[in-house]
């Protein structure tokens, strides 16, 4: 029996069992190979300890328009390595903080840690990364488009950090034990590598 356009129906049964073949091969087999043969892929290298990712927002006119800060927030990651390394990355934006004689708009720091720490915290009942030492590359509106480079200690940042020092989802709720006021959130993920 002949199909339009030729070929025959039989070979149609042998072409759709080859498809699936193909198919096996490429969603079932290739994939188990690769799980064998790649090592795990880790994005900031073999060395890293903890990952912290944080959101801290204040939309509340009221509590947040209080120089230094504006309504608006701050957001960022931190990774701590192996011999006391590690790096960090966060943006602010401030928003109607001209009306206190800050700048309004987003400022941006890259942060090189060169010694940190675990060590008790003069802010919660529990451990918490301490940043020893290391330097800050400031941008943004705050410096008119002129990066800036500072070590941490020149600019107040070293000592206890806040950020708890054991795995898991932080709020203000289960740090201070109270919901945060109308208009404000944290949040803090901390894994362990």
């Amino acid at each position: 029996m002949s199909r339009p356009g030729g070929g025959s129906v039989e070979g149609s049964g042998e072409m759709k069992a080859r498809g699936l073949l193909a198919c096996l091969v490429a969603f079932v087999i290739v994939p188990a190979t690769m799980l064998v043969i790649a090592p795990p892929a880790r994005a900031y290298g073999s060395t890293a300890l903890w990952q912290i990712g944080f959101s801290f927002n204040c939309n509340d006119k009221t509590l947040c328009l209080t120089p230094p800060f504006g309504v608006g927030g701050f957001w960022g990651w931190v990774e701590f390595d192996a011999g006391g390394l590690g790096d960090a990355t966060l943006t602010g934006c401030s928003h109607l903080s001209t009306s206190i004689g800050v700048l309004t708009g987003a400022d941006h720091l890259n942060v090189d840690i060169t010694a940190w720490e675990i060590g008790p915290s003069s802010m919660l009942p529990l451990p918490t990364f301490h940043l020893l030492a290391g330097t800050v590359t400031l941008s943004g509106v705050d410096f008119k488009g002129h990066p800036i480079t500072v070590s941490l200690a020149d600019i107040g940042l070293t000592g206890d950090t806040g950020y708890p020092a054991i795995p898991g989802h932080y709020s203000a709720q289960t740090v201070f034990g109270m919901s945060a006021p109308p208009g404000m959130n944290f949040e803090i993920q901390v894994v362990a590598l």
